[in-house]
């Protein structure tokens, strides 16, 4: 029995399509800007921090070779003052290493030139090889040029913008406060050591009734108020409640060399005490301050670097996040536009002229424009006989009747 063919859906124009999609790209990308500019703010400000991390790290790396370097020239002034053999071996050594980690960055801190002068000027007074008080002006200049370049190293490390707690401080302290105390304790050494081998012991006994060196004294004062400057900076650094626990290692060291340096000043007090044995006493007193110092700035530097990393491996996280986020984000995105711009399902496709041999229906539907002649009006398309259309079960059935009987009946009806 033949069916009627199901009529086509409408289908939307192509320009209303267009339109639709493009409002559908329009909303997503407002959506979506929001999110692009906090990704790019926290892209920035996490770039930014892992740049200050590398700077610091990289002033940490020549911090560490420059402190040996001004303790090998402090031994040297003070070996060169008091006449004995100085040796070279231990400044060329400390020389190598700087030389060797410049050579392994791409100078990140801008101190190469400073450098460069600072190594000339330590050669010159190597090959001069002064003694006695000379020696004092002779080793004067490599030292303070030493000086000044771990404060440059300390300016140029970007340690102002480290959010870090107590970076400033630690960095304050392993760069400047302990070597100037490191300078200081060598110079009141020096001091004390040229006065003796310069003063003969009949004139010993007037200097004495005349009052200490000036000299020797600003010197002290220098030593003290330096050494002061190291507990108040790594107590600052340190406080509970503000910093890593690592920090704590740092209070051991931090009093040896406190008391060291108490000794120091003690001894440097009774120079000129009668009988005081202090001028004995000197030269050790020095000595532990030097190795004291040194120790808490390895100490000082390693929980630095310890900060460092543990915050280099933070903004790494960061990033990988961030990108992780930024990746979720398009492909949702993606996909979303991608259901929404989707077409619909493609029509079904008919045989022009023909119609389907199942659909229902009285009659056919010709194709598009075949009802239309021109000749005359459209052409009647072909009925279907009605009879075709009845159930089988109203054809008729039973004895067949005559043809009279069937008219006798009409006829009494």
């Amino acid at each position: 029995m033949p069916q009627a063919a199901m009529p086509r859906s409408p289908q939307p124009k192509p320009r209303l399509r267009n339109v639709r999609a493009f409002l559908a790209v329009l909303i997503l990308v407002v959506l979506l800007a929001p999110v692009a500019y906090l990704f790019t703010q926290l892209w920035a400000s996490t770039g930014d921090a892992v740049a200050t991390t590398a700077t610091e790290r990289a002033a940490v790396a020549y911090a560490r070779p420059v402190n040996r370097l001004l303790a090998a020239l402090v031994d040297a002034q003070y070996a060169a003052v008091r006449r004995t053999a100085v040796d070279p071996a231990a400044v060329r050594a400390a020389i190598d290493d700087v030389n060797s980690v410049d050579r392994q960055s791409a100078d990140p801190l801008q101190i190469r030139p400073r450098w460069n002068q600072l190594s000339q000027e330590i050669d010159s007074a190597l090959n001069q090889n002064t003694t006695g008080p000379d020696a004092l002006r002779g080793y004067a200049a490599p030292i303070a040029l030493t000086q000044a370049l771990l404060d440059r190293i300390a300016a140029a490390s970007k340690v102002t913008h480290d959010p870090g707690p107590g970076a400033y401080q630690l960095t304050q302290v392993a760069l400047h406060s302990l070597p100037d105390v490191v300078a200081n304790a060598g110079q009141v050494s020096a001091l004390a050591s040229a006065t003796d081998a310069s003063t003969s012991t009949s004139s010993r006994s007037s200097r004495l009734a005349a009052g200490p060196d000036p000299r020797l004294t600003i010197a002290a004062d220098r030593l003290a108020r330096s050494a002061a400057d190291v507990g108040t900076g790594l107590r600052a650094g340190t406080e509970p409640g503000t910093n890593n626990a690592v920090d704590l290692h740092l209070l051991r060291p931090l009093d040896e060399f406190a008391a060291a340096a108490d000794e120091l000043n003690q001894t440097v007090a009774g120079l000129d005490v009668p009988d005081s044995g202090a001028r004995d006493r000197i030269d050790a007193a020095n000595t532990q301050v030097k190795t004291k110092a040194l120790a808490l700035e390895t100490a000082v530097l390693n929980a630095f670097d310890i900060q460092l990393t543990a915050q280099a491996d933070g903004y790494a996280g960061q990033r990988r996040i961030l990108v992780l986020g930024a990746i979720v984000v398009v492909v949702a995105a993606g996909a979303l536009l991608w259901l929404r711009t989707a077409g619909p399902a493609a029509p079904r496709t008919d045989t022009p002229g023909r119609f389907d041999a199942g659909a229902e229906g009285r009659h056919s539907y010709p194709a598009e424009g075949d009802d239309v002649r021109p000749d005359g009006p459209p052409r009647i398309p072909d009925l279907v006989d009605a009879r075709d259309l009845l159930p089988r079960q109203f054809v008729h059935s039973g004895r067949p009747v005559p043809a009279s009987q069937r008219q006798d009946r009409d006829d009494h009806r």
